[in-house]
């Protein structure tokens, strides 16, 4: 049965789990070119629900690429962060990144393999 949340969002979600990987670059205010790499909790059309270490500054706009694990597919866009909430002492964080700036072609082969 579909939660309120559920209910709220605009696009269907599939689960990401241990399926793709982020990487986007340290915030921290360094002028380090490391970059960081999470989970995907969940994926749609128009953004992904990471699992993070650290907290993502809201309205950033970062560079995100994409690995599907099981697959050789690789997708880069900017992502900006609409949300990022601590849920637990680890600390971990949720975090909402919306996807911008993926042009047509890249945007229909996200489509497509959302959508798959």
């Amino acid at each position: 049965m579909p939660n309120k949340l559920d209910e709220l969002r605009s696009e269907q979600r599939i689960s990401g789990k241990d399926a793709i990987f982020v990487c986007y670059p340290s915030q921290d205010g360094s002028r380090k070119e490391e970059k960081h790499t999470c989970n995907a909790e969940d994926i749609s059309q128009g953004g992904i629900k990471i699992v993070t270490r650290r907290p993502l500054p809201l309205g950033c706009i970062l560079p995100i690429e994409i690995q599907i694990q099981d697959k050789s597919i690789h997708f880069s866009f900017d992502g900006e962060v609409k949300w990022c909430l601590e849920i637990d002492e680890a600390p971990t964080y949720f975090a909402g990144i919306k996807l911008v700036k993926l042009d047509g072609k890249s945007y229909q082969q996200w489509r497509n393999f959302v959508e798959s």
